[in-house]
C-alpha cells in the first residue's frame, strides 16, 4: 500500500470521527440503525520483487547480522514426548525406528541482503529458480514494522513445485511492514540463482472489518453425512480471493488418513480486520510468487477463531495441498495464523482448529487420538525425516515437524496438541451420538461394463465409458490416475480431476499410446456433497513400435487386414522384441495374425519365462492373445521367438496393469 493510499484512508477515518463527535457535542441524538454488512469483493494484490545478490559487505558487519533466527529447527528429541515422534516402520517387520529430530546441517552463508525499503506489505517470502544447482539449507528474514526491525525469523523450506514455478519458502506475515532483509545459507555457500524476496500488499476489501461467514449446513437427526458439524467458514469469496490468480491444480485424495497442524511465521499482533487480508497475501504469494495454481493450505484459522477456506473445494472435498512435503496425499493442513514459537495460541484459535479437526475426523472416520501409517513421497527440498518410499507411523492429528525438518507449528502450539485432539474427539463423539455413523449423502454410480475393445486394453486412443443415473445427483465428477508403461502408477489415494462437473452419464476420453489409466466417477449431491467413487474402467493402450527394442531378423509386413495395417514377422528362433524398464506389469497383451502351422513366442519378465503365446491357430488377421503374470512385475519384458522354424506376426503390444 502506498503512502498516498494510507493518507487517504486516514483522512476518511478522521472525517467520519470528527463528524460524529461534532453532532454529539451539539446534542444531536443519532438514531440506531442496522447497517448492511459490506460484501467482500475480489482484490488484486500487488507483489514487489526484491533481488538478493550474494553477501552485502555492509550488512555482513552490522550488529546482529548472524543472530540465530526465531523458529529455527533446533529441536532435540527430548523436547517432545514419544507420542509426538514419528517412527519408521521396518519393511521386514522388525522393531520401528524413531525418526531423528536433531537440527539439520545449517550450511554456509550464501546471501545476506542489505536492509531494503519496500512498498507496504503484510506477507513476504523468499523464492529462487527451481533449476538452481545450490542446495538451500536455511532461510531467514527480518522486517521493518513501525520503524523498528524485527528479530530474524526462520522460514520453512517448501519442496512443492509445479512446472514453470519457483522454489521457495513458506510465507511470513506482518501487521504492516515497509522494509525487509534476507539471509540464506546453502550446502556449499553458493547462492541459488534468481534469489529474491517477494513482498505482498494484498489490498483492502469492503468486508475486511466484518468478515462474512457462510451458514452452517442444516442438521439432520436421521442421518450423518459428515457435514452436520461443519463449522462456519469464511469462503474464498468471503475473504476476497481473486480467482483470476487460480488455475488447474486438480489433484484430490480419495481418503483422509491424517490432519497436519501448521503455522505461519511472523507476527501475532494482527487485528481481526487484517485476517482476510493476510489470507489474500498468502494466496498471492503461493500463486504469483511460487507459481502454484492455488493457495497451499486447505484451511487457515486466525487467533480470533475465524476459520478460512484455503484450497478450492476444501469445504466439500479433499483437494491435495502443500501442507507437508512428502505427505500431501491423504492428508490436509490446518494452518494457525501466527508464530507460536514466540507466543501462546489463544483459546479461540484452539477452539477453531478443534472444530475443523473434529468435523473432518467425523466425516472421514478418523480417531483424533489414534495413529496411522503414511508413505513418504519423493518431494525434494521438503526436509522429510524419512527416505522416499518408507512407511512412518504417526499420530492421526500431527505436527508438521513430526515428519519434516521444521520447528512448525512452534513450541507453544506443540504443547497444545493433546488439547486439540481431545477437543476434536469430543466433537466427533457428540456428532456420532446425535447423528449416528456416517453414510454417504448420495449413492455410488452403477457403471456399464466396458467392452472387450476397451479393457484390459483400450485399442483405440478414444473411447466412451458410461454409468447409470444416480437419484439425487446434482452432477457427476470424473477422476483418473494414469502412468506411462515404464512409470509407476500413482497410489489409489491419489486422483486427478478429469471432469469437475458434468450432468451427462458418460465420458469420452483420449488416452495416449503407452499409458495405463483408471477412470472413476462419483455423484455430487444437491448440496455439493461427494458420494463414493465407482471405477468405470482400468485399461491400458498399445505401445508404439518406436518404443520397442527390436532385434535384427524381424521383417515389417503390410496388409490392410492387420490391425494398424502392418506387423513384424520372423521365423528365426531367438529373435526378440523387448520393452526395457517396464513397471507394474500384470498382463502382456499381443495383437497379431495367426494361422495353422504358425510358431510360438515366449514371454519373459526380468529374464524369466512367464508364459508362451501360440500363433498356431485358425486363420485370423486380427487376434488378441495374452499372458497373465503373477502379481505386478518390474523389469524388461521380452517377446522371444521359439526356435521351431515357424513364422509369427506381431502387430500391437500392450503392457497392462490389470
Amino acid at each position: 500500500m502506498t503512502t498516498t493510499r494510507m493518507a487517504r484512508r486516514a483522512a476518511r477515518t478522521a472525517v467520519t470521527t470528527s463528524t460524529v463527535v461534532a453532532l454529539a457535542l451539539a446534542g444531536v441524538v443519532l438514531p440506531t440503525v442496522s447497517l448492511p454488512v459490506p460484501e467482500a469483493h475480489a482484490v488484486a494484490p500487488d507483489v514487489e520483487h526484491v533481488p538478493v545478490r550474494g553477501i552485502d559487505a555492509g550488512a555482513r558487519h552490522q550488529k546482529g547480522a548472524l543472530d540465530e533466527a526465531v523458529g529455527h529447527e533446533h529441536t532435540e528429541k527430548s523436547e517432545l514426548p514419544s507420542s509426538e515422534l514419528a517412527t519408521e516402520v521396518a519393511p521386514d517387520g522388525g522393531a520401528p525406528t524413531t525418526l531423528a529430530q536433531e537440527a539439520p546441517d545449517e550450511g554456509d552463508l550464501a546471501a545476506l541482503s542489505e536492509r531494503t525499503a519496500t512498498q507496504d506489505f503484510l506477507v513476504a517470502g523468499v523464492t529462487w529458480d527451481e533449476a538452481t544447482g545450490s542446495e538451500v539449507t536455511e532461510v531467514a528474514v527480518r522486517v521493518r514494522e513501525d520503524g523498528r526491525w524485527s528479530d530474524w525469523q526462520s522460514l520453512g523450506l517448501d519442496g512443492v513445485t509445479v512446472d514453470g514455478g519457483r522454489a521457495g519458502t513458506e510465507p511470513i506475515v506482518s501487521t504492516g511492514a515497509d522494509g525487509v532483509q534476507a539471509r540464506v545459507r546453502t550446502a556449499d555457500g553458493t547462492p541459488p540463482s534468481g534469489l529474491q524476496v517477494d513482498v505482498v500488499d494484498p489490498g483492502t476489501s469492503r468486508a475486511d472489518a466484518s468478515v462474512g461467514k457462510d451458514s452452517g449446513p442444516a442438521s439432520s437427526a436421521s442421518a450423518g453425512t459428515g457435514f452436520e458439524i461443519r463449522p462456519s467458514i469464511v469462503t474464498r469469496s468471503g475473504w476476497g480471493a481473486d480467482e483470476s490468480l487460480s488455475g488447474s491444480w486438480p489433484e484430490t485424495s480419495r481418503s483422509l488418513k491424517a490432519i497436519y497442524v501448521h503455522h505461519t511465521a511472523g507476527t501475532n499482533g494482527y487485528k481481526e480486520s487484517q485476517s482476510a487480508a493476510l489470507v489474500r497475501g498468502i494466496y498471492a504469494y503461493h500463486t504469483k510468487s511460487r507459481g502454484w495454481p492455488d493457495i497451499g493450505y486447505q484451511f487457515l484459522v486466525d487467533k480470533y477463531g475465524n476459520i478460512f477456506q484455503g484450497r478450492k473445494d476444501a469445504r466439500v472435498d479433499n483437494p491435495i495441498g502443500a501442507q507437508a512435503g512428502g505427505y500431501n496425499t491423504g492428508t490436509i493442513g490446518v494452518s494457525a495464523m501466527g508464530n507460536f514459537d514466540t507466543a501462546k495460541p489463544t483459546s479461540a484459535l484452539l477452539t477453531g482448529m478443534a472444530k475443523v479437526i473434529g468435523w473432518k475426523s467425523y466425516q472421514y472416520g478418523i480417531n483424533p487420538k489414534g495413529t496411522t501409517t503414511l508413505v513418504t513421497g519423493g518431494s525434494t527440498g521438503s526436509g522429510t525425516r524419512a527416505k522416499p518410499g518408507s512407511k512412518v507411523k504417526v499420530p492421526t492429528v500431527l505436527m508438521h515437524r513430526t515428519t519434516n525438518e521444521t520447528a512448525c507449528p512452534g513450541r507453544y502450539l506443540a504443547a497444545k496438541m493433546s488439547t486439540l485432539r481431545s477437543g476434536a474427539a469430543s466433537r466427533k463423539a457428540a456428532a456420532i451420538k446425535k447423528y449416528g455413523a456416517i453414510r454417504w449423502a448420495v449413492g455410488a454410480p452403477t457403471r456399464y461394463a466396458p467392452t472387450s475393445s476397451q479393457s484390459p486394453v483400450q485399442w483405440s486412443t478414444k473411447a466412451t465409458y458410461r454409468w447409470k443415473k444416480v437419484s439425487g445427483a446434482r452432477y457427476y465428477q470424473v477422476l483418473y490416475r494414469e502412468a506411462h508403461w515404464n512409470s509407476d502408477m500413482p497410489s489409489t489415494n491419489y486422483w486427478r480431476v478429469l471432469r469437475s462437473a458434468t450432468t451427462a452419464t458418460s465420458v469420452t476420453v483420449n488416452l495416449d499410446h503407452g499409458k495405463s489409466r483408471e477412470i472413476a466417477v462419483r455423484a455430487i449431491s444437491s448440496k455439493y456433497h461427494r458420494g463414493p467413487m465407482t471405477t468405470l474402467v482400468r485399461t491400458s493402450t498399445t505401445i508404439l513400435p518406436k518404443s520397442w527394442s527390436i532385434s535384427s531378423g524381424w521383417k515389417r509386413i503390410h496388409h490392410t487386414k492387420l490391425y494398424g495395417d502392418y506387423a513384424y514377422q520372423t521365423s528365426t528362433g531367438g529373435k526378440t522384441i523387448s520393452f526395457k524398464s517396464a513397471d507394474q506389469v500384470h498382463r502382456v497383451v499381443v495383437r497379431g495374425a495367426t494361422s495353422p502351422g504358425d510358431g510360438k513366442v515366449q514371454v519373459l519378465v526380468g529374464g524369466k519365462v512367464r508364459g508362451t503365446l501360440d500363433f498356431n491357430r485358425s486363420s485370423s488377421w486380427d487376434r488378441v492373445m495374452s499372458v497373465t503374470l503373477s502379481g505386478h512385475n518390474d523389469g524388461t519384458v521380452t517377446l522371444r521367438k521359439v526356435g521351431d522354424g515357424r513364422k509369427v506376426r506381431i502387430a500391437q503390444v500392450s503392457l497392462a496393469r490389470w
